[in-house]
């Protein structure tokens, strides 16, 4: 029995070391992730967006671009507000339309909406509070707080640290989630 529990704790100890590479790895890429889009001339990169409001869903396709001041977004999809452009400038909420409106309505009490939760997420990418970080199966996860209530959690390849998904919850309910496609930093 004693050889049994001796044997179980060696094992764990010599577990231990590889356990700290890989949480070093994280902390490092995701830091080098930060570093990345700070410094970043510009940002493009397509997001499909899911917008919940509890009785009803809206979902986006957007072509986004952020060139360090301000972060532009086309709508790809639906269809019927297809071409529409919004600009959100860097650590603004609110954001411009060019004639109309869209799901602009807020989603919670700090004002955000399905068009200003992409600038959010950049935001907290390069800059929030981080509150925990860990690896979900072969990916980096990060949650970031990004308001009063509100926390955005960020899913990473976890060989590039290439942002994949994101959602932000407002007083624990997922209000908006989204994928990355064709993420691009120049």
């Amino acid at each position: 029995m004693r050889k049994g529990i001796v044997s179980a704790l060696m094992i764990t100890l010599l577990l231990l070391p590889g356990c700290g590479e890989r949480e070093e790895r994280l902390e490092e890429g995701f830091q080098a992730l930060r570093k990345a889009v700070t410094a970043a001339e510009s940002i493009r990169f397509n997001a499909a967006l899911t917008a919940d409001r509890g009785r009803t869903v809206e979902e986006y396709a957007l072509a986004v671009s952020y060139d360090g001041s301000q972060t532009t977004l086309q709508v790809l999809a639906p269809e019927t507000l297809a071409g529409i452009t919004a600009t959100a400038l860097r650590g603004q909420t609110a954001v411009a339309y060019d004639g109309a409106v869209l799901g602009a309505g807020p989603l919670d009490q700090e004002g955000l909406s399905p068009m200003s939760a992409i600038p959010v997420i950049l935001d907290a990418m390069a800059s929030a509070y981080v509150e925990l970080l860990w690896w979900d199966g072969d990916q980096a996860a990060a949650r970031l707080y990004v308001g009063e209530s509100s926390v955005a959690t960020l899913w990473l390849d976890g060989d590039t640290f290439t942002p994949l998904a994101g959602e932000i919850s407002s007083n624990g309910k997922t209000v908006i989630t989204c994928r990355f496609e064709n993420w691009q930093l120049s």
